[in-house]
């Protein structure tokens, strides 16, 4: 873990944005903070990240339109996005899914699956981001187990909303 990987964190409340901001810079992630899916897209199109975590609900672009154009342009096709809203039915995460997000949390969100989801998604599992830690196999990650239970509860949520 030489480099620090970058992520940014998108919502239009600015609490929720040094919370999350907060619980990834602890993690040894570098942080971006954008109020609004527009200054998100000019951030992730001007700077790169490696990872993008984004609200829902938000005035001017929201969290679906901002993940579709992202996934549109070339340069940040393949960034990793973590979906957070207060909204949690099923066909609410199927929309993020479609849209393009890579998995779909509600708030509030325990930090330790904000963190040990970011590291797993950035391929940073390990010493909660000390670049002299080793790195720790996903079996003996924290909360590793629930990670993988929410993939799947979301991998099959998806799929029930589809048919």
């Amino acid at each position: 873990m030489s480099q620090t990987a970058r992520v940014l964190v998108v919502d239009d409340a600015a609490t929720v944005r040094a919370y999350h901001g907060a619980v990834l810079r602890d993690a040894g992630f570098e942080v971006g903070e954008a109020a609004n899916g527009y200054e998100a897209l000019e951030c992730a199109l001007s700077e790169g990240f490696a990872l993008h975590v984004v609200d829902v609900n938000m005035p001017q672009m929201d969290g679906y339109s901002y993940v579709e154009a992202l996934r549109r342009e070339g340069l940040v096709a393949d960034a990793p996005v973590i979906m957070i809203s207060t909204e949690g039915e099923a066909g609410d995460a199927a929309r993020a899914y479609a849209a393009g997000a890579n998995l779909y949390l509600v708030k509030p969100v325990d930090p330790e699956q904000l963190m040990l989801t970011a590291q797993v998604l950035t391929g940073r599992v390990g010493g909660a981001g000390d670049d002299t830690a080793p790195e720790a196999p996903l079996a003996e990650a924290p909360l590793a187990e629930t990670l993988a239970d929410t993939l799947l509860a979301e991998t099959l949520l998806v799929e029930e909303a589809a048919r």
